[in-house]
């Protein structure tokens, strides 16, 4: 594996990969998630990340408020001679009202001010797992864990909100 910088987002890195080299990143510090829609995203994000086309979020997104740590996890992977990236985004809320039932978009803004994107308006749509926790007897509260997982040629897209 070799790592070669690109002028084409400041300071992002693109790797090249050998076959069956994986690999796995994740975000510096998270300091704020939200969600959107997937039918309010722009068309084709996935080719635009790929192209090196700048993808803006034009629609409102819905803050989630968070409780402990939130992770983001990126690892590709080599799949019939292309490669393949699944994006994890972990977090804990008390928020209830998150509408699992629709095909929603995770954004995620880094403590550098970098946001990313998790999801895009064309099939499939990220994973979204809710798992109900209670609090420990010594005071914790209860909360719940979201895990939204995507896979992709590119799941992990840098945006502009």
């Amino acid at each position: 594996m070799t790592k070669v910088a690109d002028g084409s987002f400041g300071r992002s890195i693109r790797y090249h990969l050998t076959p069956n080299t994986r690999m796995s990143n994740s975000l510096p510090g998270i300091k704020s998630i939200s969600y959107i829609s997937c039918k309010l995203l722009p068309h084709d994000i996935t080719l635009k990340a790929i192209s090196g086309t700048p993808v803006g979020i034009y629609s409102l997104t819905t803050n989630v408020e968070l409780s402990g740590t939130p992770t983001c996890e990126s690892t590709m992977s080599p799949d019939n001679n292309a490669q393949l990236e699944k994006a994890v985004l972990t977090f804990y809320t008390t928020d209830d009202t998150i509408p699992i039932d629709e095909p929603l978009a995770f954004v995620a803004t880094t403590v550098q001010g970098q946001s990313y994107i998790i999801g895009r308006y064309e099939q499939p749509y990220p994973s979204v797992k809710r798992t109900r926790t209670t609090g420990s007897p010594d005071g914790d509260r209860s909360v719940l864990k979201y895990e939204i997982s995507f896979t992709a040629h590119r799941a992990l897209v840098p945006c502009s909100v």
